[in-house]
């Protein structure tokens, strides 16, 4: 328990404060006697000032008022007392454990997570670099017919989805639909609404962290990225069963 109190520190209000503190513990506890207790004082002096007394050593001036000889420091411990303080002792202990166990398996799926999510990148690089690769066969191979593929897939899903735009001056209206092109050894799509066209290295998206990351996140170009990744198995399927 603590005792605060605010404003010139009397003797009387020193004794009023350890009088609310036993009625306090008494209701909560019957046979409560209170032994030992810290005072700290912040003495002003005559000017309003805060200082503080200190000893030769620089440190707080400690007095300590000792108990009379033959007087009790502290009350004896009965068998009850020491039970429950053994019992009190074994359930911090129990709660000390718990929390460490709770603590490690936190860290364990932490660790657990982190090791998936290396995974995922990884596995997510690889396929990347995967699909850079064969967009770059078939850019070399059978640019023409690789191109197409690619355009009659997402003229299907625009024919089947019918997207339209969401938000902005043209919400409601339908959505462009882009398409791709290549210059070169470069895969390039464009869009009505883009100045620019944009290199990709391939079809389906950039890396991002764990996942490969479309160009749009919209339901319908979803579904070409979907479509796309198969027509690439095909055709590399095709340029296996060609080579052997």
């Amino acid at each position: 328990m603590r005792i605060k109190l605010t404003g010139e520190i009397t003797a009387e209000r020193l004794a009023e404060a350890l009088q609310q503190a036993s009625d306090e513990l008494e209701a909560a506890r019957t046979g409560t006697k209170i032994y030992g207790a810290n005072l700290y004082l912040t003495p002003f002096d005559a000017d309003g000032l805060p200082f503080d007394l200190v000893d030769d050593h620089g440190k707080s001036v400690c007095i300590t008022i000792t108990a009379k000889t033959g007087e009790l420091v502290k009350p004896a411990l009965t068998a009850d007392g020491e039970r429950r303080r053994n019992q009190a002792s074994e359930e911090v202990k129990r709660q000390t454990e718990d929390k460490e166990k709770r603590h490690q398996a936190s860290m364990e799926r932490v660790r657990q997570i982190q090791l998936e999510s290396k995974r995922a990148c990884a596995r997510a690089k690889a396929k990347f670099e995967y699909l850079n690769e064969l967009t770059a066969q078939f850019l070399k191979d059978t640019p023409e017919h690789f191109v197409g593929e690619l355009n009659k897939t997402i003229q299907a899903v625009w024919d089947e989805f019918d997207p339209i735009e969401p938000h902005g001056k043209n919400k409601g209206q339908p959505k462009p639909r882009p398409s791709f092109d290549f210059q070169g050894d470069e895969l390039i799509l464009t869009s009505p609404t883009w100045r620019y066209p944009k290199p990709q290295l391939n079809p389906i998206g950039k890396l991002h962290l764990s996942e490969l990351e479309p160009v749009w996140r919209n339901a319908a170009w979803f579904e070409v990225v979907k479509r796309i990744a198969v027509v690439m198995e095909e055709l590399s399927k095709q340029t296996t069963m060609v080579q052997s």
